[in-house]
């Protein structure tokens, strides 16, 4: 082995091509960019931003796609047929989830159509 006794030391150069990012502002957001190089080299393979304001809205989230993963088809199975606790139980996550993004978005709520009076 031969060591270089002149000049500068010799460093590890090897690139680093997959890596993770974690970002935490003032207002207790997380961001987290994950890096892929190889498969994209101009920027972040993905963004996820957590916000503790939106965490009841994503475990609600969380339990709609566990319930609805249960009734979706998969290949040339039949449809399977939902139960009423089932039913009942996604309507009311949608609902808790519809009341908590209307309190962040007010104006986004849909209008109430009253009926036409006859007269």
């Amino acid at each position: 082995m031969k060591v270089e006794r002149r000049g500068r030391i010799a460093e590890n150069d090897t690139l680093i091509l997959q890596y993770t990012q974690e970002f935490k502002e003032h207002t207790g957001e997380t961001f987290t960019w994950e890096w892929d190089k190889t498969k994209f080299p101009n920027g972040p393979l993905s963004v996820e931003i957590k916000s503790p304001e939106w965490n009841a809205f994503d475990k609600l989230e969380r339990q709609l796609a566990n319930l609805t993963a249960k009734y979706e088809v998969k290949g040339n199975q039949r449809k399977p047929r939902i139960t009423k606790a089932d039913k009942q139980s996604i309507e009311q996550l949608e609902n808790d989830m519809n009341e908590i993004f209307y309190s962040f978005f007010p104006e986004d709520r849909p209008k109430q159509r009253k009926p036409r009076k006859t007269k």
